[in-house]
């Protein structure tokens, strides 16, 4: 009679929940006036899903601000469950008053499991323009999207539209949420598997079993800061590593027996690191010029390695020669767009992409190519931020035009140089991005820490591991590094090398190096490629699912059936027969199952 009674009240809930088709709309005006109203959500042919749509000739052209709360997005404090961003930060609902929000979305959804149902929303139309917010007032929990409309500097240029799948039982989780949204990506051909994706390119094929290696070669300490450089005034280069050394390095780590390496060169190029873009060529003499680069190229090629070398497509400086105020982006006031902060090249202009597409990549990557690189393209920043707009009335572009140029520049760097990396997870570029050098930067940026968070989770990865090669951290770059700068950097997050090592298996990272004192002793680097050939099978695999199955074990599955058990205790964990010792990690596979 209580299972019976017990199974009344699960349907009954869930019911609730699923019955709970309505959204409150907020429209707060750029006068501060406050409108609402409740609009319901649409059933979708041969879906299970429920659609809210909004068109944009029903917002009103005064809206600052559009929010959109969910009748079912609603918990208590103490209730079961929690909340979850796109970036990965999950919370559970604990707290009386805290708010959390995020306007770089890294895919454009969010979560909530409530008791035993759970639902994510797939923001499918004017994706580009919303933050993600979690409320708590009172101990009531809310989690919705505000569409910053005022911002766009314009006509709402399509419909609000909000995809919500619902879950229950077992499948109410976060792992859902993720395959619901891979789903999605892969049925509409926004993406492919990577194995798919790697047929007919060998270099993308070669990156997916080899791990990554970043030298920082130079760059302008711009102490002074000083915004508009020009050949006298600008600030001297510093050298961390001139190409010899690089070569010196390469031929040690191919002497160490490490066959397969993708090697990245940073601030090669004239200026150094974000020195003088969009001028790239010729490499900087004070490093040993084109000469001494393709001596240390030619080195790395004989040991069979992949090299690319670094740029950035994001930041203009006046001092270089290519500089043309015609191509930047401009502000809805009519102004150059630029960056607050002041890099090593000075200001940061910010280009519009349709003129970096149609003027400067295709020159770029010809230039590249004549050097002998091949691989997957490195352009900094382009998949760490939300696309801009420009305003410019010679080249218009929405965020949305902004995401598809930065997608055909991905596009050309495959067609003409192998493949396309960048900073970050953003999955505007998800089409033609190939490998991301860190998916979070908690608890800095791309997930900043919060109270109202308790951890991290693979959300990211268990929508694109499979498809698009990754990093899980910041701080996870140069693992089995004692005292890492990335570490540092990141607040100390995952200090212990252990520690780091296991979250990238936990995670299913491809690992990266990123320094220059660093190679002073390469031990650490053979330790992790030792450690990788025992992992990299699983780049070819979507994860499915991630779960704490106990404090301090992770459990990871693969869809080919491969467990991973990742234990941070000070303990021997036992599962399905198998002892996991402690600060270690241990597969399970199927094969002789």
């Amino acid at each position: 009679m209580l299972m019976k009674n017990f199974v009344c009240v699960l349907i009954q809930v869930f019911a609730s929940v699923a019955c709970a088709q309505n959204a409150m709309l907020i429209f707060t005006g750029a006068d501060g006036k406050v409108s609402e109203r409740i609009i319901s959500l649409e059933n979708i042919e041969n879906s299970q899903a429920k659609r809210l749509r909004i068109k944009k000739g029903d917002i009103p052209p005064n809206t600052g601000t559009l929010d959109v709360k969910f009748d079912f997005a609603k918990a208590k404090k103490g209730g079961k469950g929690y909340f979850v961003f796109s970036d990965g930060r999950l919370g559970s609902f604990k707290l009386d008053n805290a708010i959390m929000q995020e306007r770089r979305n890294p895919m454009p959804l969010f979560g909530m499991k409530i008791g035993d149902t759970a639902f994510v929303a797939i923001v499918k139309g004017l994706k580009y323009e919303f933050s993600t917010i979690a409320e708590a007032r009172g101990g009531s929990y809310g989690l919705y999207p505000r569409f910053h409309i005022g911002e766009l500097g314009g006509p709402v240029y399509e419909d609000i539209v909000i995809d919500v799948t619902f879950f229950e039982g077992r499948e109410a989780n976060y792992s859902s949420m993720a395959r619901e949204y891979r789903r999605y990506q892969l049925g509409r051909g926004e993406v492919k598997s990577l194995r798919d994706r790697a047929k007919g390119r060998p270099e993308l094929a070669y990156a997916a079993e080899s791990m990554y290696l970043r030298f920082l070669m130079a760059q302008k300490p711009n102490k002074e800061k000083i915004g508009e450089q020009n050949l006298k005034n600008e600030p001297p280069l510093k050298i961390f590593m001139d190409f010899k050394k690089t070569g010196e390095i390469l031929r040690e780590l191919g002497n160490m027996g490490i066959k397969e390496l993708s090697v990245c060169y940073v601030g090669w190029n004239s200026g150094g690191m974000d020195g003088r873009f969009p001028t790239l060529f010729p490499p900087d003499e004070r490093l040993g010029g084109k000469e001494e680069m393709l001596k240390s190229l030619k080195i790395a090629h004989d040991f069979g390695y992949q090299t690319v070398a670094h740029v950035c497509n994001t930041d203009f400086y006046s001092i270089s020669e290519r500089f043309d105020a015609a191509d930047l982006s401009w502000t809805s006031k009519g102004k150059p767009a630029k960056s607050r902060h002041i890099m090593s090249g000075g200001i940061p202009y910010k280009p519009c992409f349709e003129r970096v597409y149609k003027k400067y990549v295709s020159e770029d990557l010809d230039g590249l190519a004549n050097l002998g690189i091949r691989g997957l393209h490195h352009i900094d920043v382009t998949s760490c931020i939300t696309p801009w707009a420009c305003h410019n009335p010679k080249h218009p572009c929405t965020r949305a035009d902004t995401a598809y140029w930065m997608n055909k520049i991905g596009l050309l760097s495959r067609e003409k140089i192998g493949g396309f990396a960048s900073e970050g997870p953003c999955d505007h570029v998800a089409n033609s991005l190939d490998y991301a050098l860190y998916v979070s930067a908690y608890p800095r940026y791309l997930g900043r820490e919060n109270k109202m968070m308790d951890k991290m989770v693979p959300l990211w990865q268990i929508a694109y591991h499979g498809i698009i090669l990754s990093n899980p951290f910041y701080s996870t770059i140069d693992p089995f590094y004692e005292n890492s700068a990335r570490s540092r950097k990141s607040k100390g997050h995952l200090a212990d090398v252990r520690a780091r090592w296991l979250k990238i298996v936990e995670f299913g990272g491809r690992p990266a190096f990123y320094g220059n004192d660093i190679y002073k002793d390469l031990a650490p680097v053979k330790k992790a490629y030792c450690e990788w050939q025992k992992i990299k099978h699983l780049q070819w695999e979507f994860m499915d699912y991630h779960d704490e199955i106990y404090p301090g074990v992770f459990l990871t599955k693969y869809g080919d059936g491969t467990k991973v058990l990742s234990n941070y205790t000070d303990k021997i964990f036992s599962y399905e027969g198998v002892e996991v010792k402690p600060m270690d990690y241990a597969l399970i596979s199927t094969e002789g199952r």
